[in-house]
């Protein structure tokens, strides 16, 4: 990569406006607006940079752990962009609350690293195309390679075009080590308006989780795990335009977790409902590989533990090797609509929609234009129910490509910081 600091082309302009009004309403435009007409760029660079430097880019700070530590990182402003240079700059725990965004992100054509990222108390940050594993750290850690708003309050933080893995090579790996790698990324329980968007997140447990309010997840790929893709906690959440494939380790090996593309729950295992969960347009595969090691099936939007109340499924595309494509348990004013779900591996797992029931609390829902192996809606005897029907491969295939295509659009057909497309290894 380019070792010289420079502007990325969008980074300040239409992509972080976008970004803020997309993601969170809860700025007043007039104040978004002004701190961006007096915002200033600072440069960090992990070899070139020093403490009392003046933070140019002739005269960059040095790396964000360091920077941090010495206090140059609460120089910024509202509306200011701190630009990394190519290199590695540690661990960064950033907090501070802002009036508005302050930006961190990579400078055009360098290639920033972190060994974890994490963000416990704060508001109004956005990060933004770093590469973060802790293959670069100097001795092991536990848990998530980026969390935001887990050890304090956190709103208003969009983490996004960042490539976020355990390490690139898992060739040799055993189920045990599958089952005890690292967490990819964590919306805290103490977060609300957390964003993340447009992120590859590759050999991991658990993918994202979200265990904060009023949170999104888009645009994300997540790659070769064992756990599940995506789990969801708590309410007003979405999920949406994600893609997620290759799934490792089962029972079989010793894996008692069953796997899901997304699932959600009560936090903490708790009792009660789950309200207001929008889960659209996410593309489910369970392998690419037909040698892949550790093999495993997955269910597809496995929602289980309800009640659910006023829950979104529509438009995603699955190819799964499970019985549960789209399966809501105590669904009630929920509308499933549009989903396709097909096995293309054969065999008597054939996935299919299910409204099903263990408190006996299903009711007032509305099923239309789905097509899976199965539809299964007998346990609710209020549905509304048409347009259901049979998959088929053609079907299938001809859905896929839209899909695929509509996410390309939207958030590009390579990542910008992986340098992998959304499908293919």
């Amino acid at each position: 990569m380019n070792g010289n600091l420079k502007v990325p082309s969008t980074s300040l302009n239409e992509g972080r406006i976008f970004t803020l009004m997309k993601t969170s309403l809860l700025f007043p435009l007039v104040l978004v607006l002004g701190s961006l007409l007096h915002a200033a760029s600072y440069y960090s660079h992990p070899e070139k940079g020093r403490s009392e430097n003046s933070g140019t880019a002739e005269s960059p700070w040095p790396g964000l752990e360091q920077l941090i530590q010495d206090g140059s990182l609460a120089k910024l402003q509202p509306g200011d962009t701190l630009y990394l240079g190519s290199g590695f700059h540690g661990q960064a725990r950033i907090s501070g609350e802002n009036a508005s965004p302050i930006t961190i992100a990579a400078a055009a054509e360098n290639n920033p690293k972190l060994a974890k990222l994490e963000i416990g108390s704060g508001k109004n940050w956005i990060i933004r195309g770093l590469e973060v594993s802790p293959a670069f750290a100097e001795a092991p850690y536990k848990g998530y390679i980026v969390t935001v708003g887990e050890s304090g309050k956190a709103s208003d933080i969009v983490v996004e075009d960042c490539f976020v893995y355990s390490t690139l090579d898992t060739k040799g790996w055993s189920a045990k080590q599958w089952m005890s790698t690292y967490g990819g990324m964590l919306q805290g329980r103490n977060g609300s308006a957390i964003t993340f968007r447009n992120n590859y997140v590759l050999n991991v447990r658990w993918g994202i989780t979200m265990t904060s309010f009023d949170s999104f997840c888009m645009g994300n790929v997540i790659s070769d795990f064992s756990g599940d893709a995506i789990r969801v906690t708590r309410d007003n959440a979405e999920v949406a335009y994600n893609v997620i494939k290759n799934i490792y380790v089962g029972a079989k090996d010793g894996d008692a977790n069953h796997d899901d593309a997304i699932q959600c729950f009560v936090f903490n295992k708790g009792r009660g409902t789950m309200r207001n969960l929008n889960i659209h347009h996410n593309y489910i595969h369970t392998r690419e590989d037909e040698n892949q090691e550790w093999p495993a099936v997955m269910q597809g939007v496995g929602l289980f533990d309800g009640p659910l109340i006023g829950f979104t499924v529509s438009d995603n595309v699955m190819a799964l090797d499970h019985w549960h494509g789209v399966s809501l348990y105590d669904a009630q004013e929920c509308l499933i609509e549009n989903n396709v779900i097909y096995n293309p591996w054969g065999g008597k797992l054939q996935p299919w929609v299910l409204l099903g029931s263990k408190l006996k609390q299903v009711h007032g829902n509305t099923v239309t234009n789905n097509f899976a192996h199965s539809i299964r809606l007998g346990e609710d005897k209020t549905v509304t129910a048409e347009g259901n029907g049979t998959v088929t491969e053609a079907m299938y295939n001809t859905r896929s490509k839209q899909l695929l295509d509509e996410i390309d659009e939207k958030f590009g057909a390579e990542h910008p910081v992986a340098h992998r497309g959304r499908m293919g290894k």
